[in-house]
C-alpha cells in the first residue's frame, strides 16, 4: 500500500508541474514550455501506471470498483490518449494548457475518495464488464479531447488573438471537436450495450432504469444531438465548441457525481 502511494503521489506532482508549465507556455506563446508540459506528462505515466498496477496484483482485481480506482486509472487512460493523439495532430498540442490541468484536478478528486481495498463480488466477475470499463474510459477520454479542443477554438476565434496563433488552424480545430465527440459517442455505445449484456448476467435484466444507466443513456442522446446539429443544421464553429464545453461538464456530471447524489447498483461499490 505504501508504495502504491508514494508513486500516486508522484505523478500527481509531476501532472502537477505538467499542468504549471502547459498554462503558462500557452499564455506567453512559449512552445518549449509546453513540450516540458507534456513530458512530464509522459514521466508521470510510468509511476502512475506503476501503482495501478501494484493494486491490481494485491486486490485481485481490475482498477474499477470503486471511485478511487476509477478516477486513478481514467485518468491515466485519459493521459495517454492525449498524448497519443497530440503526437498525430500536433496541432492539439497547444490544448494541454486545458487537458492537463483537468486530468490534474480529477487526480486530486480521486484522492478524496477512499483508497480501501474492496473484493471483487461475483455479480462483478464478467467479461462484459470488462468491456464496459474499457469502452468507458474511452470515451471520457474522448469527450476530454474535445472539450479541450472546443475552449482552444473559442480562444483562437476571438478576434483580439486570432494574430497571437498563426500557426492553428480553425477548421482543425472545429473538424477535432467533430471527430472526437463521435468517436465519443461510438465508445459509448459499446459501453451501454456492454453494461446492459452484464447487467442481465449479473441480475437478469437488461436495462432497470438505474440512475447511472438513465443519465449515461441521457449522455448519449446528447451527443447525438450534437451530431444532429452538426451534420444536418450546420451547427459548427463557435455554436459546436459552445455545446461541446456543455455536454462535457454533462458527461462529467453523469459519470461521477451521479453515484454520490443517487442510491444506485453503481455507488454501492464506488463511493465506498
Amino acid at each position: 500500500m505504501k508504495e502504491e502511494i508514494i508513486l500516486y503521489w508522484i505523478a500527481v506532482s509531476l501532472y502537477g508541474f505538467g499542468s504549471i508549465f502547459a498554462i503558462i507556455g500557452f499564455v506567453f506563446k512559449k512552445e518549449r514550455l509546453t513540450h516540458i508540459a507534456l513530458l512530464l506528462c509522459a514521466i508521470g505515466l510510468v509511476p502512475h501506471g506503476a501503482s495501478i498496477l501494484i493494486r491490481w496484483i494485491r486486490v485481485g482485481h481490475g482498477p474499477y470498483i470503486n471511485m478511487y480506482e476509477v478516477i486513478s486509472s481514467n485518468t491515466w487512460v485519459a493521459m495517454l490518449f492525449y498524448l497519443l493523439v497530440q503526437k498525430r495532430l500536433t496541432f492539439l498540442k497547444q490544448a494541454s494548457f486545458v487537458v492537463i490541468p483537468v486530468i490534474f484536478l480529477a487526480l486530486g478528486f480521486g484522492l478524496m475518495a477512499s483508497a480501501r481495498d474492496i473484493p471483487l463480488p461475483p455479480s462483478l466477475r464478467s467479461y462484459w464488464l470488462v468491456l464496459h470499463v474499457l469502452f468507458a474510459k474511452l470515451t471520457v477520454g474522448s469527450f476530454l479531447i474535445a472539450f479541450g479542443s472546443a475552449v482552444l477554438y473559442l480562444y483562437k476565434d476571438n478576434d483580439k488573438h486570432k494574430q497571437l496563433l498563426p500557426h492553428q488552424s480553425l477548421d482543425k480545430l472545429d473538424i477535432a471537436i467533430y471527430r472526437f465527440n463521435a468517436l465519443g459517442f461510438a465508445f459509448c455505445v459499446i459501453m451501454i450495450i456492454a453494461g446492459s449484456i452484464w447487467a442481465n448476467n449479473a441480475w437478469g435484466r437488461y436495462w432497470g432504469f438505474d440512475p447511472v444507466e438513465t443519465w449515461s443513456l441521457v449522455v448519449w442522446l446528447a451527443y447525438g444531438l450534437f451530431l444532429h446539429l452538426r451534420l444536418n443544421r450546420n451547427w459548427v464553429g463557435r455554436r459546436s465548441a459552445l455545446l461541446t464545453i456543455v455536454l462535457f461538464f454533462l458527461s462529467i456530471v453523469a459519470f461521477f457525481f451521479i453515484p454520490y447524489l443517487f442510491k444506485t447498483v453503481h455507488s454501492e461499490y464506488l463511493v465506498r
